[in-house]
């Protein structure tokens, strides 16, 4: 599913009540597994990347409600890490 300014697969500057926003529509996520035998459990610390899988660079600002979606079914939220979700279906969102 592609959005209004956005291509599958890319990131767009866009404007949102005035603010300038990243937002990217594709991301690389990555889980790094920690196990403690002494508790015996396994947390899972997830990290979010701007773009594909060969580009580990900094997270990103924000995303996609599709993209926020589907990290969201494979257990990584947004909010928690920070995050923004952008609707760019709104009125308010403007593609720069």
């Amino acid at each position: 599913m592609t959005h209004p300014g956005l291509s599958h697969g890319e990131r767009g500057d866009v404007d949102v009540d005035g603010e300038e926003v990243e937002v990217w529509d594709h991301v690389s996520v990555s889980k790094h597994h920690y196990v403690n035998s002494v508790n015996g459990y396994e947390t899972f610390e997830p990290e979010v990347f701007e773009g594909d899988m060969g580009r580990h660079g900094p997270q990103p600002d924000a995303v996609t409600m599709r993209v926020a979606s589907i990290l969201d079914d494979i257990g990584v939220s947004c909010e928690q890490l920070g995050i923004r979700v952008v609707d760019m279906s709104r009125d308010d969102v403007q593609q720069l």
